[in-house]
């Protein structure tokens, strides 16, 4: 309300006969003077509230848009969690179930085990509430199986964060590969690469190239100069950026050729540079896998010694990663001739050249789908080349890559699209590591 002035306020008090003569006039004088001071404390006091409410409007508004923003981002990561979840498959789902406690996920369709562990598990507890990153390295990358197998393990436990910070593969198939499904394109030839400029990290994966070492090769071992002695690049890389622990993985050969010779002087290097090294054959089919491929797994750890559980899971059958849709089969009897395998052996039938009347090598034999398969080979030839023949409804065929993919543990939706030669991609796999085993080996670390 506008303040009156002085005259203004002497005429009302004339009015209300409040001023009558002379005396009064220094009394109301006084009152006048005590009244624009009350009415100065009013007006401060009033600008004081409107001040104040206007600044609690403005932090009510900041408030709000904070926990709009809080809002979005907790949305965005059940978003990008939804997207990893679907891009799973049901028996990726079901491990998940099964790690975590969840019961009734058998025989549940993938939405439904979709959202079981949505509702179960707090996932934006899980990622936000991580207390450790671990930073890694993956080298002789190839299709990226320890990338897979760390990735779902940061999925299934929230203590820890597994984060690749650098890959290597010398071939440049594999690289574009990597990069679309993993984000993360990967350096070219170890031996170009200067360790100095190499981030920081805890933890060095490789499965160095085995072909030296293998009995499918020519078991040169530290003779094969140019493969062989990679394993020096990785010590060379070791004694520079001094990792806490290592996993390392190549044929179960290794610890044998050169009667046990080679691997000792390998492990001699390891322990000299202050590692507890830990190692074991391993076969896959006993880890969920429904292929046979045994591999020597190495892991070094400075501060103790680690310990492999005893895995000894029931047999997957190949059949469970069979495509039932597939309509293109070998036909095997203008040449061949089937002969049955007797006993219980996962071989069902060999194949017999009908002119010289030999067969049954590695590419001419056929596998039973109700057992598990045979190791996948880069290197096998014959009409069963890289993953055998199987006997499916009467009919023989190989795995298409898919199916292949699933037998080392990879997920449905694994791309490969920059591949212009896509039978390539067996090849490939011929010399992965199956994803499956490491981890279930990572979860001890």
């Amino acid at each position: 309300m506008p303040r009156k002035n002085k005259n203004q306020q002497d005429n009302d008090k004339k009015l209300k006969g409040e001023i009558t003569h002379d005396g009064d006039v220094q009394m109301a004088n006084k009152k006048n003077s005590c009244q624009e001071v009350k009415s100065k404390i009013e007006s401060m006091v009033e600008s004081a509230v409107e001040s104040k409410v206007e600044n609690i409007i403005i932090e009510e508004k900041l408030i709000s848009k904070d926990t709009e923003n809080e809002a979005a981002t907790s949305m965005a990561a059940q978003s990008e969690q939804q997207v990893k979840y679907e891009n799973m498959n049901v028996k990726e789902l079901q491990e998940i179930c099964r790690k975590n406690g969840i019961k009734g996920f058998w025989k549940k369709r993938k939405n439904e085990l979709i959202d079981m562990i949505e509702n179960i598990l707090n996932t934006d507890k899980n990622i936000s509430t991580k207390n450790e990153c671990i930073k890694y390295v993956d080298l002789f990358c190839g299709l990226g199986a320890f990338h897979t197998a760390f990735n779902r393990n940061n999925l299934c436990q929230n203590k820890i964060n597994y984060e690749c910070v650098m890959a290597c593969d010398i071939d440049d198939g594999v690289r574009k590969i990597y990069e679309e499904n993993y984000g993360l394109y990967p350096e070219g030839d170890i031996n170009t690469i200067n360790i100095d400029n190499m981030p920081d990290f805890d933890l060095l994966c490789a499965g160095f190239p085995c072909q030296p070492f293998s009995i499918a090769g020519n078991q040169k071992g530290f003779e094969d100069k140019t493969r062989g002695n990679l394993f020096y690049k990785i010590l060379e890389i070791i004694d520079k950026k001094q990792p806490n622990k290592l996993i390392l993985e190549n044929v179960k050969n290794l610890h044998t050729i050169h009667d046990g010779q080679t691997f000792q002087i390998m492990k001699n290097e390891l322990v000299k540079r202050g590692y507890n090294v830990s190692y074991k054959v391993i076969d896959s089919k006993y880890y969920n896998s429904p292929q046979s491929r045994q591999r020597i797994y190495i892991i070094c750890d400075k501060v103790k010694s680690y310990i492999f559980a005893e895995t000894k899971n029931h047999i997957v059958p190949v059949s469970t990663i069979i495509d039932k849709t597939i309509d293109i089969f070998f036909d095997y009897k203008a040449k061949y001739n089937l002969e049955e395998c007797s006993g219980n052996s996962m071989m069902k039938y060999k194949l017999i050249n009908k002119h010289t009347g030999k067969g049954g090598r590695q590419g001419e034999r056929v596998y039973d789908i109700s057992k598990y398969g045979p190791t996948i080979c880069a290197s096998s030839g014959g009409p069963g080349a890289k993953t055998g023949l199987y006997y499916i409804d009467g009919k023989i065929r190989t795995l298409t890559i898919k199916e292949t993919l699933k037998m080392f543990g990879f997920p449905e939706n694994y791309k490969y699209d920059s591949l212009s030669n896509k039978n390539k991609m067996l090849f490939y796999l011929g010399n992965s590591i199956v994803v499956n085993v490491v981890e279930e080996l990572i979860k001890s670390l």
